[in-house]
């Protein structure tokens, strides 16, 4: 036994001499202990956090010369280099000038999650906002700038059209960010919110890092690396989704596959629309995530689709109907990077590819796509003195546009085709004058190949404190964009639509107690396409002469305090927006914009019985509509629109396993929505447009789901 014994004992005491150990205590400028203080050695995964009185012990079996580091929030990181050896230091952290109380320019900016220091929802709302459905649009909808466009799906931000608005996953494009959208079906998000741990979205005035959108860009920050394995199912009343992750040291790998089938459904409940064949679709994705040696991250997504759907709609003319069919495949992929490069700067870069095949048959019109964007970015961010960080970088987007079109069977075949290459560079400084004073400017150039034509856009952004938790904001910037691809397709002769943004905004309280918000904002509009004669084909059908503005009001209030277990949040949005474009020779109101849009959102806790009630109600005054004559085109205006959603989500377990129930039920109270009238695809025997109710196709939808935690 001793002779077992004794070379154990040789290694833990060789073991020993071999460490290093630094013990010590961490303060601030005060005297006063700093608890939770990470203290780490750095380039490796030794450390450990200070105690309740500031002490800490840490240990480290590397060699030579080592850094020693203490991070914490709202203090500068504090460095010492040490020799090998058992040392005692006393540490002592300096407040930072951008902690965490520190005013930050959040003009025309909401977040999710809690990476962001001004984060008004958290990531969980996305799933548990009644009427959401898990869908990331239908979450933010229920914030200020936004309309509640329930016939359409899509984000439409302060008075923008859905094209106006850019979507990024890591900080790379994502081209198709929705399914393909078809008259009377409402459009829906591609990429499920379980995929990330953050959401940014800007209303307006956002960094020069980002182009090509002209009134909002949405950025969705994807989970780092899972630490342990995990296996969900989820069961629901549209279809099923398995999700299988395995981690092991500074890897894990995740793959997940569902499947949608709106048939049963559809079976048991009354549609508007006569569906011959109900949405059934697949989707599947695998992620990988790699931790580097030195708090690096590389990022691998990779996400495909297949779908299809068919129905009948009335044509409005006695009991005629005309079919749509969708058909598509789409494919997404990105790879991002980054990584600390020394002390105070940093790499991030990132490419990213998306390919949509959507086929799409309307009436008698058959409209075939083939699409790719492929993104590639780089960029460095270093803090080059206290308060004062530089972010710079460059980029470039290929985009490839084929399409095939017949307006009837027998009819001649379009083909219209481009291709553009877009060339980006972008610099920009945040600078923390002092905790009460904050300043972000920045500059953006863009080339285009297509149009074969620059823009130069500058943006700056102003915060100043006006108390203890409440701050005056302010941003200003110009916002370029391509024409839309419908518009490109016939012609390369445009220059890039142009908004400018003015932005002020007044925000108090803390965001996890009581939190207002209130931002007003104009945006000019100008260059933007106009359409003039008959012949849509031709080239000179189209030009850059068409303007407008949007100005408006935002009110948010969140209350996570006052009532016990009870959460909640309004909203209130006021826009006049007018623009004389596409073949308005008047200045109109867009028809996808309600003046005004106010949404209640309310969660309750219920302990005893392990549940949560959630209900949200949202209103929006009558939209604008156009009928065209031979004369003029008259303007009316549709009714206020209304609906209630009400959503029960209960806790419980599975065979011992960890398991939600969630039911929901949209338009509860079954109002019929009217947002307006469109054009029909059929004409009366005279020749006179028909004019189409635009509604739900569902008045009410239940839904029910069980997630279960296998592992």
């Amino acid at each position: 036994m001793r002779a077992l014994i004794l070379p154990f004992i040789f290694l833990i005491a060789l073991n020993a001499v071999a460490q290093t150990t630094v013990t010590g205590k961490v303060t601030d400028k005060k005297g006063e202990p700093l608890v939770g203080v990470n203290i780490y050695f750095k380039d490796t995964y030794d450390g450990g956090v200070s105690d309740s009185n500031g002490n800490f012990k840490v240990s480290t079996r590397k060699k030579g010369n080592l850094t020693l580091l203490a991070r914490f929030i709202g203090y500068k990181t504090f460095v010492q280099v040490l020799a090998e050896g058992k040392q005692q230091i006393a540490i002592l952290l300096k407040e930072d000038t951008q902690s965490i109380d520190a005013v930050t320019v959040t003009a025309g900016t909401f977040a999710a999650g809690d990476k962001h220091k001004a984060s008004l929802l958290k990531t969980l709302d996305i799933y548990t906002t009644a009427g959401s459905l898990g869908d990331i649009t239908n979450a933010l909808n229920t914030l200020p700038g936004t309309q509640q466009a329930n016939d359409d799906g899509r984000l439409l931000v302060r008075g923008g059209d859905a094209y106006e608005t850019r979507t990024l996953i890591d900080g790379v494009l994502a081209g198709k960010p929705y399914y393909s959208k078809v008259p009377d079906v409402k459009a829906r998000g591609r990429f499920s919110p379980s995929l990330f741990s953050g959401v940014l979205f800007n209303t307006g005035g956002y960094s020069a890092e980002y182009g090509q959108a002209l009134s909002s860009v949405l950025v969705l920050e994807s989970n780092d690396l899972f630490t342990e394995d995990r296996l969900s199912l989820s069961l629901m009343s549209v279809g099923a989704e398995l999700n299988y992750t395995e981690a092991w040291k500074n890897n894990s790998i995740s793959i997940l596959g569902s499947y949608t089938n709106l048939a049963p459904y559809f079976g048991m409940a009354n549609t508007r629309l006569n569906w011959e064949k109900p949405t059934e679709a697949l989707q599947g994705s695998v992620i990988y995530r790699h931790k580097t040696k030195k708090n690096g991250m590389l990022k691998a997504y990779f996400t495909g689709d297949g779908g299809t759907s068919r129905f009948n709609s009335d044509t409005g003319i006695d009991d005629g109907q005309y079919s749509t069919e969708s058909t598509g495949r789409s494919y997404y992929g990105n790879v991002t990077y980054r990584q600390p490069l020394g002390q105070s700067t940093a790499l991030k870069a990132g490419t990213s590819v998306t390919l949509d095949n959507p086929d799409i048959r309307y009436a008698t019109q058959r409209i075939k796509n083939k699409e790719v964007n492929l993104e590639t970015k780089l960029m460095l961010i270093s803090e080059v003195s206290d308060g004062v960080v530089l972010k710079y970088g460059v980029s470039n987007t290929a985009s490839d546009y084929h399409q095939q079109y017949r307006a009837h069977p027998d009819s001649v075949e379009y083909n219209p085709y481009f291709r553009d290459y877009l060339t980006a560079a972008f610099a920009e400084a945040h600078i923390q004058v002092s905790k009460n004073l904050a300043l972000s400017s920045g500059l953006r150039w863009e080339y285009s190949s297509l149009l074969k034509r620059n823009n130069v856009a500058p943006r700056i952004g102003l915060a100043a404190a006006t108390g203890r938790q409440s701050q005056v904001s302010a941003s200003y910037g110009h916002f370029y964009q391509n024409p839309h691809p419908d518009e490109l397709k016939f012609s390369s002769d445009l220059n890039f639509e142009r908004a400018d943004h003015y932005i002020l905004g007044f925000q108090s309280g803390a965001t996890n107690k009581r939190f207002l918000r209130l931002e007003s904002y104009y945006k000019k509009y100008t260059q933007l396409v106009k359409y003039e004669g008959r012949a849509f084909y031709s080239s000179d059908y189209y030009s850059n002469k068409g303007n407008g503005y949007a100005l408006g009001i935002d009110l948010f209030w969140r209350d996570n305090e006052s009532v016990r277990f009870l959460e909640y949040w309004l909203s209130y949005a006021y826009v006049d927006t007018r623009r004389k474009y596409k073949s308005f020779d008047f200045r109109a109101q867009p028809d996808f914009v309600s003046r005004h849009n106010f949404s209640v959102v309310g969660k309750y806790w219920m302990s005893a019985i392990h549940c949560q009630l959630g209900a949200t109600y949202w209103m929006a005054s009558g939209r604008n509509w156009y009928e065209r004559t031979a004369h003029a085109t008259l303007s009316h205006q549709a009714d206020l629109t209304h609906e209630l959603n009400l959503s029960l989500s209960y806790i419980t377990q599975f065979f011992s396993k960890p398991a939600i129930v969630h039911v929901s039920l949209s338009n509860a109270l079954g109002t019929n929505n009217v947002y307006g009238y469109r054009e029909g695809p059929i004409r009366n025997v005279n020749g006179s447009t028909v004019y189409l109710p635009i509604t739900n196709y569902i008045n009410q939808f239940a839904f029910i789901g069980i997630f279960i935690t296998l592992i």
